[in-house]
């Protein structure tokens, strides 16, 4: 992944962060509250050179007691010094248990010995630091000479007035921090497991096709999916131009244009999409046909409200004429309709057959654009075989996890295996993000005449308040 990639998980997935930043902000305060709070007091021992009659004595004594340090910093915490102290205090406590709170140790490069002591009662803390300290001193007064070394309480240890632990702010601070993390961790993993198609990215990994057409996700689209039911200058409406437009330039070679529409799987949107664009280029002033081929799960005339009594089927029957089947759609009849007709218990035969080929080279020759609407690539092998006896395939791929990327590539396999041209693709269902085409529109603005009557009217209301 780059960084770009990352950056895209971070927006996208930005929400499941803060949720696991505030779960370790959650467990962080549990943890601190449930904590028992503990004090520390430290007395501090010097460690002194007897007396010395030359410089030479005294550097040999300083030496001397440096040597020793480290053993009186281990004699501290031994269990003569420690069960002195239990005895002393009264404590309930082993020597084991009263081990895990009392510490010693010497700065570096001085002659200091700390002992430090903890316990949820502060003054107990300092009873023991201070008892801890003197026992020292008495344990070494009994096996070193007193007239070569010597320790003694430098200072005692006070009562202290606030608790060493928890540190409340370190912890809350740890607890985001480790759950950011971990949300930043699921959700990378969540983004390399994740074969589903959501973005233009995802479809760039598997292929190179020319993207032909981008529609973003609209929640109601399934009331209205035709561009006639909606505002004709809808940015949905003028995508489906733009569509309209590139697909006039998949036709290098000039002449009348066959092109079916399909997907991998069912429900991305290939029926819609193949509807639309017939409608644009019947707008447009060509002489179009929409052909429903999805024998098994016709759409196009519950879409556009024909009747499906006659259609392909009976066409490829010869049951009736290509001429009696073609029903008109729109207004002014510009767009020719032939529905799928009546169900056929052998559709791949139909589609696969030569009269489908003979059908498809006369429609050619009566219009300049026929749009066929095929079934997905995957369950059926409808489709790959009309895009092999036509112009060429565009694929719709929806973009909204309902398709995975092995799908994806797997219906680019069927189509290059039977030399069929894919002509590009249509992605539909795209996330709407800040910057898309969809959050702009340029509709035609009002006629300056109708301007200045509406504002006439409006000033005409405002005097009458």
């Amino acid at each position: 992944m780059e960084l770009q990639d990352y950056l895209r998980v971070f927006r996208q997935r930005w929400l499941s962060i803060v949720v696991f930043a505030v779960g370790g902000l959650l467990v962080a305060g549990a943890y601190t509250f449930l904590q028992t709070p503990q004090y520390e007091a430290r007395t501090q021992l010097f460690v002194s050179v007897g007396g010395s009659n030359s410089a030479a004595d005294a550097v040999q004594g300083s030496s001397f007691a440096d040597a020793r340090l480290s053993s009186y910093v281990t004699l501290a915490t031994s269990p003569t010094v420690l069960e002195a102290v239990i005895n002393e205090l009264g404590l309930d406590k082993s020597v084991t248990e009263l081990a895990g709170s009392v510490t010693a140790s010497s700065p570096p490069e001085t002659v200091l010995i700390n002992i430090t002591a903890s316990n949820p009662d502060p003054q107990l803390a300092a009873d023991i630091s201070v008892t801890a300290a003197n026992k020292l001193v008495k344990a070494v007064e009994n096996v070193e000479d007193v007239d070569l070394v010597q320790l003694s309480v430098f200072e005692e240890a006070a009562v202290p007035d606030e608790p060493v632990s928890p540190r409340v702010p370190l912890n809350l601070a740890l607890g985001i921090l480790f759950g950011a993390l971990i949300g930043i961790g699921t959700a990378i993993l969540r983004e390399v497991l994740d074969t589903r198609v959501r973005s233009e990215d995802d479809v760039r990994r598997i292929t190179d096709a020319g993207i032909l057409g981008s529609f973003a996700l609209e929640s109601d689209l399934n009331k209205a999916p035709l561009v006639t039911q909606r505002d004709p200058y809808s940015p949905r409406a003028e995508s489906f131009r733009q569509l309209r437009t590139h697909l006039h330039f998949t036709n290098i070679e000039g002449g009348p244009q066959s092109v079916v529409f399909t997907s991998s799987i069912p429900g991305e949107g290939k029926s819609t999409s193949a509807i639309n664009l017939a409608i644009m280029l019947a707008e447009s002033g060509s002489r179009v046909l929409l052909v429903d081929a999805d024998l098994r799960r016709p759409r196009v005339a519950s879409y556009l409200g024909l009747e499906n009594v006659v259609g392909l089927t009976s066409v490829l029957s010869h049951q009736v004429d290509l001429d009696d089947a073609i029903q008109s759609w729109g207004p002014g009849a510009a767009l020719d309709v032939l529905t799928a007709g009546k169900f056929a218990p052998n559709p791949s035969e139909l589609l696969g057959s030569p009269n489908m080929e003979k059908l498809v080279k006369a429609m050619e020759q009566r219009y300049e654009v026929v749009i066929i609407d095929a079934p997905p690539l995957l369950p059926v092998t409808d489709p790959a075989v009309l895009g092999s006896i036509t112009s060429g395939i565009i694929l719709v791929v929806s973009a909204d996890g309902m398709v995975n990327r092995d799908e994806l590539s797997r219906s680019m396999e069927n189509i290059e295996a039977v030399n069929a041209r894919l002509l590009g693709l249509v992605l539909n269902r795209l996330p709407v993000t800040r910057g898309n085409y969809s959050y702009y529109d340029y509709k035609p603005e009002a006629s300056p005449t109708s301007r200045r009557s509406k504002g006439k009217r409006d000033l005409s209301g405002m005097r009458h308040l």
